[in-house]
């Protein structure tokens, strides 16, 4: 389980807080109070991450249909979709919500991940993900609303 570069970061500036506060004016009662919310701004991102991942670890993919990327624009948006491809790139994995280029052969999509990957999915790597269709940005590109993804032992077709 890990926490998203901001979650450290709001938990880092409140405990600042909270040590400048404590050092200006030293009352215990104020650490009876301060301590255990900053348990809980360390806990609840732990606790949602892992919730997000089991509810991922969940989803049956077998509940998906299998699809080709070339194969995407003629699908409605909403569609549930399986995919597997390699991982040409990634991004966004301090936000704890990574998103993935992957190609399969006949194209190349973007899979945006609802929660992070139990496994840790690197350049390279041959995946299966599974989501809903959805058109992002001004420009409607397709891309996958991945709630699972696992890495598999073949290459695509």
């Amino acid at each position: 389980m890990r926490m998203s570069v901001p979650a450290y970061l709001s938990l880092g500036l409140a405990t600042i807080f909270v040590l400048i506060t404590y050092a200006v004016h030293p009352d215990p009662g104020f650490l009876r109070t301060a301590l255990p919310m900053l348990l809980v701004l360390a806990v609840i991102p732990l606790l949602l991450n892992e919730m997000n991942r089991r509810q991922a670890a969940s989803v049956d993919m077998s509940d998906f249909k299998y699809y080709k990327i070339k194969d995407l624009s003629k699908l409605d948006t909403g569609a549930p979709v399986r995919l597997r491809g390699t991982v040409e790139s990634t991004s966004l994995k301090w936000l704890n919500r990574p998103h993935f280029q992957i190609n399969d052969g006949s194209g190349v999509v973007g899979v945006f991940m609802f929660a992070a990957p139990r496994e840790k999915i690197m350049l390279g790597d041959c995946v299966e993900a599974a989501g809903s269709l959805r058109a992002f940005g001004l420009s409607k590109e397709r891309k996958l609303w991945g709630v699972r993804m696992d890495k598999v032992n073949y290459k695509y077709d």
